[in-house]
């Protein structure tokens, strides 16, 4: 029988728990915030591209002999980033549509990741790259790459993830006026003497540290979950924007915590494909919620997010 005192008790008793736990309370905290404006600014695939372009810097670090932990993690973090900067620029210029420029990198990334850990693997056999990098690494588990393992984070990944969150979330609060203006008009935000710019790339950089921090958590095919459906769960339920980060932070929270208690009380359910069942939950919920009571009152349609402040 499911006993949620037992999975508790994991998540109290034992660091390694009580690490992923923290984790994906802070990631939860984040992505939540960051979802209503993913999803009104329609954001969704660029993060799709901007986590992918990770697998790139997973293959640099084999190449280079940096083990897993922060400091791979910190490589992961340069090469999303350096995708977010591509694709802004090159969609802020229009020389390449917004699509194609995520397409490109997406793969190219993706396919560089591979090949990288390949060539570490045929180059292992010469003295020199030994002696300059040390005895190669085990090719990275690709699977879990893909899909996260939140119970593999350990206490120096869980102090950095924090200080991530945090930095996330600082910077959040202190542009939020500009952030909403710009996702909601940028034409006349620019007017007003917003620098859209400035804005847009911020934006993708707090993305890029929010995508960072969530792989260790859901993977990067997985990510994107965690950055839209809070959000289009909120945006099903009220017209308000207030209540909008509201409902989307606490859809946040009980999909990353509620998913991980089910992959611990389950025991052979991998965390990530967890949390992302849960979310879906909520948001089928959510739709049918909606829905159901408009068409008992009379209506067609739900409310939206209209409220711009």
């Amino acid at each position: 029988m499911w006993s949620l005192m037992h999975a508790i008790e994991l998540l109290v008793g034992y660091p390694m728990f009580r690490d992923a736990l923290i984790t994906g309370a802070a990631v939860g905290i984040v992505c939540s915030l960051l979802s209503v404006i993913v999803v009104l600014k329609r954001l969704a695939f660029i993060g799709q591209g901007i986590s992918h372009a990770g697998f790139g810097g997973v293959g640099t670090a084999v190449l280079l002999g940096v083990a897993p932990g922060v400091p791979q993690d910190l490589l992961v973090l340069l090469f999303c980033v350096g995708a977010a900067i591509l694709i802004g620029a090159l969609s802020r210029r229009r020389a390449v549509e917004v699509d194609s420029a995520i397409g490109i990198l997406l793969v190219a990334a993706m396919a560089w990741g591979v090949l990288a850990t390949d060539l570490s693997a045929a180059l292992g056999q010469y003295a020199w790259y030994v002696q300059l990098v040390g005895p190669p690494q085990a090719r990275p588990g690709f699977e879990a790459l893909l899909f996260g393992s939140l119970l593999s984070v350990g206490s120096g990944q869980m102090l950095m993830a924090l200080a991530l969150c945090a930095t996330v979330i600082v910077a959040f609060i202190a542009t939020l006026k500009e952030i909403l203006f710009y996702t909601f008009d940028e034409t006349s935000s620019r007017v007003f003497g917003v620098r859209t710019t400035v804005v847009h790339y911020l934006l993708l950089g707090l993305l890029s540290l929010t995508i960072v921090i969530s792989i260790r958590l859901v993977g990067f095919v997985l990510v994107s979950a965690l950055l839209v459906l809070p959000g289009a769960t909120a945006n099903l339920l009220t017209r308000r924007l207030r209540w909008a980060f509201a409902l989307s932070l606490a859809v946040g929270m009980i999909g990353t915590v509620g998913g991980l208690l089910v992959s611990l009380e389950v025991g052979n359910l991998s965390s990530g494909p967890c949390i992302v069942v849960v979310l879906c939950i909520i948001f089928v919920v959510g739709y049918a919620a909606r829905f159901g009571l408009f068409r008992r009152w009379g209506g067609s349609e739900g409310p939206e997010l209209v409220e711009r402040a």
